[in-house]
């Protein structure tokens, strides 16, 4: 806890056991130095063919790869860890626990000993009117990798894009996969760092039109922030870091908008993660 406390993750009246929400910086790398390690996660949009040695295998690095089933090139995430420094004790692909390899995972290699479960969650129906009955469906694209440390477990994301209306619920659904992965591991006693991109603003500060008061009103309308605002301290367990240090600090965006809007072509939406 003497590292965490250093990143700025220790307040008064708050426990002693910290849960970290870290942003990804465009590229979406991310350098973690906790404790002595060295481990950037990142979202990358390729497929398993198209990887060569050299960027599965680079010297001194272990390299952990998520890929979606279909559509190669879609989404996807990947972290390499320093094997000079530090070297996961275990990890998984995805958040249900459901991806498996050929040789499937035994309970002892597992970094949990329970997963979330679609009857358990309050999940969003579809069009028409259903939902998951297995959370592995969520876990098909690519989007999560989960390491374990020993000090602390680190989740790298690529959350789903909303896109469009019929994208909600995959969007929102996989966001209550992860806060009950989360809930599950702080729960049995684990430290948790969440990095990554989740696709969705923590407040209007995070966004390049939030201060305009036509958005600053109906902000909040959109259940995705909610679902962040509240999943974040002081409501949530996990700390914002970025904010914890620069919490007025305005013009964070962290990914360039790709779309001619109201923000002009040069101007950026927060991506947080």
């Amino acid at each position: 806890m003497e590292r965490l406390q250093e990143l700025g993750c220790h307040s008064e009246g708050t426990s002693s056991r910290h849960h970290l929400f870290s942003r990804c910086i465009s590229p979406p790398l991310l350098p973690l130095d906790v404790p002595g390690s060295y481990c950037p996660p990142l979202e990358i949009k390729s497929s398993r063919a198209a990887i060569g040695r050299d960027i599965v295998l680079p010297d001194s690095f272990h390299s952990f790869f998520s890929f979606p089933a279909s559509k190669g090139g879609y989404s996807g995430v990947a972290v390499y860890t320093d094997t000079r420094t530090a070297t996961p004790l275990k990890a998984e692909e995805g958040l249900s626990g459901g991806l498996q390899s050929k040789n499937p995972l035994s309970p002892e290699e597992r970094i949990s000993t329970s997963y979330p479960l679609a009857h358990e969650l309050d999940l969003v129906p579809d069009d028409d009117d259903q939902t998951p009955h297995d959370l592995l469906t969520l876990d098909l694209e690519g989007r999560a990798l989960v390491l374990d440390f020993g000090l602390f477990v680190l989740i790298n994301l690529y959350c789903p894009n909303e896109g469009s209306d019929a994208r909600f619920p995959y969007k929102m659904n996989y966001h209550l996969m992860l806060q009950e992965r989360v809930r599950g591991l702080i729960a049995a006693g684990r430290e948790v760092i969440v990095v990554g991109d989740l696709n969705v603003c923590a407040a209007p500060i995070d966004h390049c039109d939030g201060h305009l008061p036509s958005n600053a009103s109906t902000f909040w309308e959109h259940p995705a922030r909610v679902w962040i605002r509240d999943w974040l301290a002081p409501k949530g367990p996990l700390i914002d870091v970025l904010r914890q240090f620069w919490p007025d600090r305005k013009g964070m965006f962290t990914c360039t908008c790709h779309i001619l809007t109201s923000c002009g072509s040069s101007d950026t939406y927060s991506v947080t993660g």
